[in-house]
């Protein structure tokens, strides 16, 4: 059994962005470049003709890594600070080496700047090779293959996820990036196919430091965490195991309103949890008000507070009272944006209508009214997203299906650490 830190011989794994290669491990593979993967992203082809070779790694597209980076912490900012840091240490280091050994060298003076690294490489990633041999990016002293032994070479003095983090940037959303692990077969190594390489390495990372474990997302009680759990599956199904929503069903006393988030807030900080969390409320009045005193505070740096973002849907949307008992269009961004407001289009229409928000209670700090869905209206729209979701798990999404209200809060999750 081969992992990530076990070898032999000379066969090598690595990183493939489009047709460009990156990152080679000799007699391995990367185990945290590997975690970034799920396992059914795993693909093997077993060659067919002689003078053809084994498929085998696996396989996700650029934005879907690049949001899987996100989320732990790994954003570009990250990303040109480590190379930065990376370039120095490693010229540093060269420095020392010569010193010790006694002898001049210019190889490390004639290393990029991280400017110039960055502008190379989206040049590099921007012109993909239309030949198949891989090896000639490897072997030749063209741009590309600079490129590629700078970044091969920065392994040591950069975390791989920054640096592949680097290689996403420039490439297109819909490009395929790859942990290859076709060489780790047959002779000389033994790898079996049916390894689970990426699910092993995610476990062992998950048990690793905060940075590794997935982020924790705190709603306001439990349906709220349910649909969104179930929306992400049908929406960014890519991130599943990587950002979890916490359930706090059958916890005794566990309550479901904004001012419970505020004390979840409050215990994760005193008990010092190591992981990145966000607490997401409502974006209505009792949302803002009840997080108002917790936004105010210095935070740590591994929490983010914050509510479900404005939509378009919201920016005209009828409503009732408190003066009119006939529906009025209105902006109920930050007034009435409970979950269900964003669970779609089509799911708040009602006997061809949108169901209307009524006006409750008055807010004189925040100087406006608390707008909810009626009881059984709320009640309705569950039930019929919870149908939705089962659909789309089966049939896929339809274009008459809305999920764009999902999408924004899913997308600002992911980027709220940004």
């Amino acid at each position: 059994m081969l992992d990530g830190g076990l070898g032999r011989m000379g066969h090598h794994s690595y990183i493939s962005v489009g047709r460009r290669t990156f990152l080679y491990s000799r007699d391995g593979y990367n185990s945290e470049l590997a975690a970034l993967f799920q396992e059914d992203e795993k693909v093997y082809l077993q060659a067919i003709a002689e003078d053809d070779v084994d498929r085998y790694g696996y396989y996700a597209l650029a934005w879907q890594l690049r949001q899987r980076l996100h989320v732990q912490g790994f954003t570009d900012a990250r990303a040109l600070a480590d190379l930065k840091n990376g370039i120095e240490q490693w010229r540093v280091d060269e420095a020392e080496r010569q010193q010790r050994e006694r002898f001049a060298s210019s190889e490390h003076k004639s290393l990029p700047d991280a400017d110039e690294l960055i502008a190379a490489l989206r040049d590099v990633i921007a012109n993909q090779p239309v030949f198949e041999d891989f090896e000639l990016e490897w072997e030749d002293h063209s741009r590309a293959g600079k490129v590629v032994e700078v970044i091969d070479g920065l392994r040591f003095h950069v975390d791989a996820r920054s640096l592949l983090r680097l290689l996403l940037e420039p490439a297109p959303d819909e490009t395929e990036v790859g942990l290859d692990l076709h060489e780790l077969m047959g002779c000389c190594v033994e790898m079996d196919a049916d390894q689970p390489v990426a699910e092993s390495a995610r476990v062992t990372q998950l048990a690793a430091v905060s940075t590794n474990a997935p982020l924790i997302v705190l709603t306001e009680g439990r349906t709220d965490s349910r649909l969104l759990q179930m929306a992400m599956a049908v929406t960014h199904p890519h991130l599943i195991g990587f950002v979890k929503f916490i359930d706090f069903d059958g916890v005794s006393g566990a309550e479901g309103n904004v001012g419970a988030l505020a004390k979840t807030v409050y215990s994760f900080i005193a008990a010092g949890v190591a992981n990145r969390f966000v607490a997401i409320a409502d974006n209505d009045t009792e949302g803002h008000a009840g997080l108002a005193k917790l936004k105010r505070e210095s935070l740590p740096d591994n929490c983010r507070v914050t509510h479900y973002p404005d939509l378009a849907l919201l920016s005209s949307y009828p409503t009732v009272g408190p003066y009119s008992d006939e529906p009025v269009l209105a902006d109920v961004n930050g007034h009435a944006g409970s979950l269900e407001m964003y669970l779609g289009h089509d799911i708040l229409t009602i006997d061809g209508s949108l169901v209307p928000v009524q006006w409750r209670s008055y807010n004189p700090a925040l100087k406006r009214y608390h707008g909810t869905l009626m009881d059984p209206d709320k009640k309705a729209v569950q039930d019929a997203f919870k149908r939705k979701v089962e659909d789309a798990q089966r049939n896929g999404i339809t274009p008459e299906s809305d999920w764009t209200g999902i999408q924004a809060i899913i997308e600002h999750i992911v980027h709220v650490f940004a």
